[in-house]
């Protein structure tokens, strides 16, 4: 989301306002370069520099409860790279296999997911998607299709506040698969979901997940 953390472009002729959105659990930042989103928006500040943006950013992650915050800058690539230098960024790609009217889910921890994994050194991130797919579900002869749009989360580990960009690809396979859930990974279990199921499980997925689920339901692609 995007995530959505999508990027929209802009036109030749009449430039279309843009935004990222990126996720903290439940929580979310919407950054943008677009005035008119702060109004009436009591929960939101504009973009001044890197130090106070990141102060004001630490400082929501480490309260309990619930946020949704607008950013606003007039040059939306100069807020969304002093917005990411707040953190250390990390790769990901991950993909969503679709057979007929089905994808391919995983249930980790409880939660249900999608397949990704981290982009690793000299690795592309089709190809990363392919491999973590590959490893986590044992789902053989994966072929890509198409690119969605890419998500951006945050999560705090080893001391460090960490933003994760990762990319989405469709992806189709031979029709007779023998799925095997990774454990090692903490996959529970590999299974098909028909895409008319997927508003079922959203309240067990994260929320940086449900823009792609939905972008496939829709199929707005």
């Amino acid at each position: 989301m995007l995530i959505m953390s999508f990027l929209p472009l802009k036109a030749e002729t009449n430039i279309t306002p843009q935004m990222y959105k990126v996720f903290f659990k439940e929580s979310s930042f919407l950054l943008t370069d677009n005035q008119s989103r702060l109004k009436n928006v009591p929960d939101s500040f504009v973009h001044t520099d890197r130090a106070t943006t990141c102060n004001h950013i630490y400082t929501r992650l480490q309260q309990d409860e619930i946020f949704h915050i607008t950013i606003y800058h007039r040059d939306i690539s100069r807020l969304f790279e002093d917005f990411k230098a707040c953190f250390k960024v990390v790769g990901a790609a991950g993909g969503v296999v679709r057979q007929n009217d089905t994808i391919l889910m995983i249930k980790r921890l409880g939660m249900y997911d999608l397949p990704k994994g981290h982009i690793e050194p000299g690795e592309n991130a089709e190809k990363c998607a392919v491999r973590e797919v590959t490893e986590e579900c044992g789902v053989q002869g994966l072929e890509t299709d198409i690119p969605l749009n890419d998500t951006w989360h945050i999560y705090y580990r080893d001391g460090q506040w960490h933003l994760k960009h990762t990319y989405w690809f469709v992806m189709h396979c031979p029709p007779i698969q023998h799925l095997t859930p990774q454990t090692e990974e903490d996959i529970e279990e590999v299974f098909w979901l028909k895409t008319a199921d997927i508003s079922r499980i959203l309240p067990k997925t994260y929320a940086s997940l449900r823009p792609v689920l939905e972008q496939m339901q829709k199929q707005d692609f």
